[in-house]
């Protein structure tokens, strides 16, 4: 759970499941099952937008993923229908359509099951042949969300696999994947993006001396 937020017909519930953002609708009649906002992609990242009044029916949240640019929904309560207001404007041009992204687990050497956000070219092949750019950051408890960032697209549009490695000593699966990245269980961090890497080549998704990372702050020059 990383947030509440308080209505007068209901009260919503922010938080991660399997270390992804989840939004959901408790009403306080008792008896009502939660309401679990859905999302169209397998990787996103998604929070409630501002929401001034309390008597709210229409929820303004915002949404983004690895291929969507930022977009601002309104979120119908009773309906559950989601409407796009607004999409961030790509001055250069873009299509989505022309870009996939997934959401992979792969097992490091304790068993342990990382998750990996990835995103890549809609026609780019399984069989090793293509780069790939990994990334991770794995330290003070920050989640690094799989967003929108106009700064890969020249990556993507030259044939590369652009992968997040949610590895531990960040927060992104909760409070014990921090701890168990951390202090004496510091070496679970480098070995998760060691192992992150193998999977990856063993998979199919790139190969050796095809794979670049890099592991450092959000913002970091």
């Amino acid at each position: 759970m990383t947030g509440v937020d308080c209505f007068r017909d209901f009260f919503i519930v922010d938080g991660r499941e399997d270390g992804l953002d989840q939004i959901e609708i408790h009403r306080y009649e008792e008896g009502i099952a939660p309401q679990r906002i859905r999302f169209p992609e397998a990787s996103y990242d998604a929070g409630l937008g501002n929401n001034p009044e309390y008597a709210m029916q229409v929820l303004r949240v915002g949404y983004e993923s690895m291929v969507t640019p930022g977009t601002e929904y309104d979120y119908d309560v009773a309906t559950g229908e989601l409407t796009t207001l607004k999409v961030q404007e790509i001055p250069s041009g873009y299509q989505a359509a022309k870009y996939r992204t997934e959401r992979l687990k792969i097992t490091a050497r304790d068993g342990t099951q990382v998750p990996v956000s990835i995103v890549y070219p809609a026609d780019f092949p399984r069989d090793g042949s293509r780069p790939l750019f990994l990334y991770a950051y794995g330290a003070y408890g920050y989640a690094i969300p799989p967003g929108f960032s106009t700064g890969r697209l020249s990556l993507l549009d030259r044939g590369f696999a652009y992968a997040i490695a949610h590895i531990r000593g960040g927060d992104d699966l909760g409070q014990q994947w921090y701890l168990d990245g951390k202090l004496e269980k510091r070496t679970n961090t480098f070995n998760d993006f060691v192992d992150v890497a193998k999977g990856l080549i063993a998979d199919g998704w790139t190969s050796a001396g095809r794979i670049a990372i890099a592991g450092r702050r959000p913002g970091a020059n």
